[in-house]
């Protein structure tokens, strides 16, 4: 039953969404001031209605709660699958909340998951994770072996530090001994002597007690997107933004039947005959698969071809491609002030700028002076900023002799004139030498 409801949800994300009214962007961006008003109490792992249309299906079992409006919360952990869609001139969008560990650790950190647009996302069946769940330390100055049996005869595992932190689920029948991860897919025993920690809840381990990854709900998931189907220029197409704290260690994600290490935000879209897309516009991620993988940076982004299983679930027809650099424009109307961490749209310069010329010489020479406006730096360069304002972030660099052609100009915070390169994209003046018709460039107000 669970993979017929798969199947005719897929069925319904065509490539291209239809009937999206004139009133683009602004409800688009209605919805996510929904989400961003609605959801801002919401609660640790939990899924929050951010704006119709949200659906979803409880496993069996579940406490029904109402989720039929702005606002309404339900546990992350008792969802079979749930979508957002754009049917009746809507734009849905919801958003998740949940506890993810990295690969090597067990420090688990908060992440946000935004789905908006249509969108369908499917969990794997839930299995029975250990109980309880005990926090144990390593206290012996010397550090501690955890072993694959209880017995210092047995395999060692893993060799742990001192004040290594663990995850306690058992005890062998004597009590010597304790069972615990020591990340989420390492689990053995170690010396009940060698640890501090309150283990009195414990009860003896059995035989298939370790059999289960520590892995959070929805650190692993299927979904499927409508990919171009942005009703207007200054609108998003449908996808997910997946964010986790980038100045934190990579969190790990089963994407699709991919192996993804994320610090920082992604924008995904998925269709089965278009592959996947994954956007890095902050931080970095590493996306793998056995037989290859490829490190992402910010302003690049990477496709994989992809497949169907024989359960429905999706997996990946070919290796991860080379990344290349994404249309800034493009990103820059993801709805990334609903997230939950504090980002920016990151940029491949070169996107905007042309590279110093081969010959070194300077890219103005021999420019007559009814040609197309063109910028270079000086000597030490020049910073680009998000906003014609000195005080504005830095998001890039113009170097030596590199140049880039001006769209416009405007008087910024310092009272000072600036250059518009693209839309959040700026570059003071007097940072740049000039050539050809510059007078020509329109003067604005400050649109960034």
């Amino acid at each position: 039953m669970r993979l017929l409801l798969v199947s005719l949800m897929l069925s319904l994300l065509t490539p291209a969404a239809a009937g999206q009214d004139n009133s683009c962007p602004a409800l688009q961006n209605q919805a996510m001031s929904s989400v961003s008003s609605a959801c801002a109490e919401q609660a640790p792992d939990s899924i929050c209605f951010g704006h119709p249309t949200v659906s979803l299906a409880r496993l069996p079992d579940v406490a029904t709660v109402e989720f039929s409006r702005p606002g309404h919360q339900t546990p992350s952990n008792s969802v079979d699958w749930f979508s957002t869609s754009s049917e009746d001139k809507t734009w849905g969008a919801a958003r998740i909340l949940f506890e993810a560990y990295p690969a090597d650790s067990l420090e688990a950190q908060t992440v946000a998951l935004l789905a908006f647009g249509d969108v369908a996302l499917f969990p794997p069946l839930p299995v029975s994770l250990p109980a309880p769940l005990l926090d144990i330390v390593v206290t012996a100055a010397q550090g501690a072996n955890l072993r694959a049996a209880p017995d210092t005869d047995a395999q060692v595992i893993s060799t742990l530090a001192r004040r290594s932190a663990l995850k306690a689920i058992g005890l062998n029948q004597d009590g010597t001994w304790i069972q615990a991860y020591a990340d989420p897919e390492i689990v053995g025993w170690i010396s009940r002597d060698l640890i501090a920690g309150e283990i009195s809840q414990l009860q003896n381990a059995t035989d298939d007690s370790a059999g289960v990854p520590l892995w959070s709900p929805w650190q692993a998931f299927d979904f499927r997107t409508s990919i171009d189907d942005a009703p207007c220029a200054d609108a998003a197409d449908s996808g997910i933004l997946l964010q986790s704290n980038r100045f934190q260690p990579p969190r790990q994600f089963w994407l699709n039947g991919l192996d993804i290490r994320l610090n920082g935000t992604v924008f995904l879209q998925a269709q089965i005959d278009a592959g996947m897309s994954i956007y890095v516009l902050d931080g970095e991620a590493s996306i793998s698969v056995p037989e290859a993988g490829v490190v992402v940076k910010s302003g690049f982004y990477t496709q994989v071809p992809l497949g169907l299983a024989e359960d429905g679930s999706t997996i990946y027809a070919e290796v991860p491609a080379a990344p290349s650099a994404y249309d800034y424009q493009r990103m820059l109307s993801l709805p990334i002030d609903a997230l939950y961490y504090p980002t920016r749209v990151g940029l491949d310069p070169y996107t905007i700028i042309a590279r110093r010329p081969s010959d070194g010489q300077s890219p103005l020479e021999g420019m007559s002076l009814e040609a197309t406006c063109k910028i270079t730096a000086g000597t030490f360069g020049a910073n680009i900023r998000s906003h014609p304002d000195p005080d504005a972030p830095v998001i890039a660099v113009m170097g030596h002799r590199e140049s880039a052609e001006p769209i416009a100009r405007a008087i910024g915070a310092d009272d000072l004139l600036w250059w518009k390169l693209a839309d959040q994209v700026w570059i003071r003046i007097d940072a740049t030498v000039t050539g050809g018709k510059c007078s020509a460039v329109p003067l604005i107000a400050d649109d960034s």
